[in-house]
């Protein structure tokens, strides 16, 4: 009996080398199957941006609008959005009436009494 379990043990000693192996090598494939199907998404892509440049308007319109390229005889014009005030350092002070902004934990307790109902 001593013998059948030596046997018996042995052999899924040796077992364990091979299917760790398999285990390893099932997961790498799926590694690669998923990196190939990401890879192909990104050609697919590529092959549509390839074939929206071979459009004349397409480039046209890229090289305009990316590059800022006009054609001869155009007067090109652009249209700049002023940034806020930076000379400005605080805010405007608050209207008669209105509470000035505090610390978050005052205007937290301000919300509250208002939420219910509390007067001040």
């Amino acid at each position: 009996m001593l013998a059948l379990v030596a046997i018996v043990t042995v052999i899924l000693t040796m077992a364990v080398g091979p299917l760790q192996s398999y285990t390893a090598a099932t997961d790498r494939v799926e590694a690669l199957e998923r990196t190939r199907d990401q890879l192909r998404a990104e050609v697919d892509s590529l092959e549509e941006r390839r074939e929206r440049l071979e459009d004349p308007e397409e480039l046209e319109l890229l090289a305009r609008s990316e590059h800022g390229l006009v054609r001869p005889g155009e007067i090109p014009f652009v249209v700049v959005v002023p940034d806020a005030d930076p000379d400005r350092v605080r805010p405007e002070p608050p209207t008669p009436g209105e509470p000035a902004d505090g610390p978050w934990y005052r205007r937290l307790g301000r919300a509250l009494a208002e939420l219910f109902g509390e007067g001040s």
